[in-house]
């Protein structure tokens, strides 16, 4: 469970340090590069950056003995529509999720003030920490849409293999992630997705059966509150009752 208790973790450490520059935004608008950092044991600090660079981030978590998570800030402008639009950047990167998070907070520059509320952009890789994986090499995974009538929606089959129980649990809980993160640029639709479990060489031990059980507990207690749009099922390649449904 540690990839997705940490993945929740790294979101909620991103809404915590948009609050906090939402509360000193004058102070923020005036040196908008910091990183919020947070230790093992659960206290955060706040580091002004010299430079918004990579080499900055890296001699720092070397300086802080490579600290939990950490979130960066930035101050950015896009135009829309030829108006220009203000907003924080945070991107944020945990030593136990191989993708970071990447968000933004419109700002009313002037004000200054929150023009509606944080926004998901992106996931980008984790250049920051090696992150700890089980060693086999990746799962087998494949997706299908399914005949399923879904209002306003889609039900879509992942098909995932392996050999290694470990490495099958672990990749289960990353394709949540990156799941539930894409999705969110469909806020209007519902999606429903069956993660389909293959135990290549054998079947699935009962040890795996629990693992999954408690996937899906956490997913119901921590993923669904923040991702109201995606559902999720589990199935093991011994049932065959959803075959009927795949295109």
């Amino acid at each position: 469970m540690k990839y997705l208790d940490s993945a929740v973790a790294l979101s909620a450490l991103i809404r915590q340090t948009n609050t906090a520059m939402l509360l000193k935004t004058e102070e923020f608008l005036k040196s908008p590069n910091r990183m919020l950092v947070e230790t093992d044991k659960g206290s955060t600090q706040e580091i002004m950056m010299d430079t918004f660079s990579n080499d900055f981030v890296n001699t720092a978590l070397k300086d802080l003995a490579m600290p939990k998570a950490f979130v960066m800030t930035d101050l950015a402008s896009m135009i829309i529509e030829g108006k220009e639009i203000d907003y924080i950047l945070y991107k944020g990167y945990h030593s136990a999720v191989d993708k970071g998070m990447v968000f933004y907070q419109v700002i009313e520059k002037e004000t200054p003030a929150p023009v509606g509320p944080l926004h998901f952009s992106n996931l980008e890789e984790n250049i920051f920490y090696t992150v700890d994986a089980p060693q086999a090499e990746e799962s087998s995974c494949n997706a299908m849409e399914t005949d399923e009538v879904i209002e306003k929606g889609k039900e879509i089959v992942f098909f995932m293999g392996h050999m290694d129980e470990e490495r099958l649990l672990y990749d289960i809980q990353r394709l949540i992630f990156d799941t539930v993160n894409n999705v969110t640029r469909h806020p209007k639709m519902q999606f429903n997705f069956i993660i389909h479990i293959s135990r290549y060489g054998g079947s699935p031990s009962p040890e795996l059966k629990e693992k999954v059980r408690e996937i899906e507990a956490f997913t119901e207690k921590h993923i669904y509150p923040e991702y109201p749009n995606a559902v999720f099922r589990f199935a093991y390649e011994e049932d065959s009752s959803l075959k009927s449904h795949a295109q």
